[in-house]
């Protein structure tokens, strides 16, 4: 199986989190306040592609109800 080469956005999000909220010191408070700052990008990038996707998919017309009055198909 090929390695992956890339991370995915939730992967780099969960990274992030961690730096955000460490506490053993390992981190400055600027690389927090980076962390969190990218973390937003991601998140805003995550939900524009959520958004595209929804409008670039055909729209989904409800029909079951309409089906379930029509009377059955004659043979």
């Amino acid at each position: 199986m090929k390695k992956k080469k890339h991370l995915t956005i939730d992967e780099k999000r969960d990274w992030l989190a961690n730096i955000f909220r460490d506490e053993s010191g390992e981190y400055s408070q600027a690389d927090k306040f980076k962390a969190m700052a990218e973390d937003t990008r991601l998140a805003q990038l995550l939900e524009e592609q959520k958004e595209s996707a929804h409008k670039s998919a055909p729209e989904q017309l409800d029909f079951p109800l309409l089906s379930a009055h029509l009377p059955p198909p004659e043979e």
